[in-house]
C-alpha cells in the first residue's frame, strides 16, 4: 500500500512507516489529542488503537481506529500488545519521577523488536512556554496565566533529559532537534524513535 499524506498532518510520521512495517501492524498512538496521527496511521494500513484523556472530535477518523478513554499514567493495555507505540506531544506534563513512570509503563507495552516514537518539548521552546512561569523541578513549570496549555505544567527537555528517560532495554534508533509548525508560533521538539531488544 502507497503512503498516505492527510493535509491535516505535519507529515512527521513519514520517514518512521518503514520501521513501524517492519513490526506489528498494531499501533498505539498513546495520548492521542484530536486523533491526527491516529488517522494518518490507519489511512496507511495500521491497525491502531488511539487514546486519551479527552475524546476526540470524531470528525478526524477517516480509517478503523479504536480508541479507548486512558489516562497515560495507567494504561489499560497488556505487556507487549503492540508493534509499535507512538507518543507525540503527550509525555512532558508531568513531575520528573512520574515522567520516568510513564516512559517506563509505556515502553513495557512494545513487543520486542518494536518500536517506540515519541516527540517532547525542547528546552528551547520558547514560544510554547520554556522558562516561563514559576519553575517547579528544573525543566518543569507551571503555565503562566493567559498561556493556553493542555496542562496546567510542563517540561522542557534537554537532550541529555530525553537519554535519562528511554527505558532500560531499549536502543536508540533515532535523536532528532526539530522545529515543527504545528501551531501559530514555531515549535521546538525533540523527536525519538527506539526499539526494544
Amino acid at each position: 500500500m502507497p503512503d498516505v499524506t492527510l493535509p491535516a498532518t505535519e507529515g512527521w510520521l513519514h520517514p518512521f512507516l518503514p520501521h513501524f512495517r517492519k513490526t506489528s501492524a498494531r499501533v498505539l498512538d498513546a495520548g492521542c489529542g484530536p486523533g491526527l496521527d491516529a488517522a494518518f496511521l490507519a489511512a496507511n494500513g495500521f491497525e491502531v488503537t488511539a487514546c486519551d484523556r479527552r475524546r476526540p472530535p470524531s470528525a478526524v477518523w477517516t480509517g478503523p481506529v479504536g480508541y479507548v478513554l486512558a489516562d497515560l499514567c495507567a494504561l489499560p493495555f497488556r505487556p507487549s500488545s503492540f508493534g509499535a507505540v507512538v507518543a507525540s506531544l503527550s509525555l512532558h506534563y508531568l513531575p520528573w519521577s512520574a515522567t520516568l513512570a510513564a516512559f517506563r509503563d509505556t515502553g513495557k507495552l512494545v513487543s520486542p523488536g518494536g518500536c517506540f516514537l515519541f516527540r517532547v518539548n525542547a528546552s528551547d521552546d520558547v514560544y510554547h512556554g520554556a522558562g516561563q512561569g514559576e519553575q517547579l523541578e528544573p525543566g518543569f513549570f507551571r503555565v503562566p496565566s493567559g498561556m493556553v496549555s493542555h496542562s496546567e505544567t510542563k517540561r522542557f527537555f534537554t537532550e541529555a533529559d530525553v537519554g535519562a528517560v528511554i527505558p532500560t532495554g531499549f536502543r536508540l534508533e533515532h535523536l532528532a532537534h526539530r522545529s515543527i509548525r504545528r501551531y501559530q508560533q514555531p515549535k521546538q521538539v525533540w523527536e525519538c524513535l527506539i526499539t526494544r531488544d
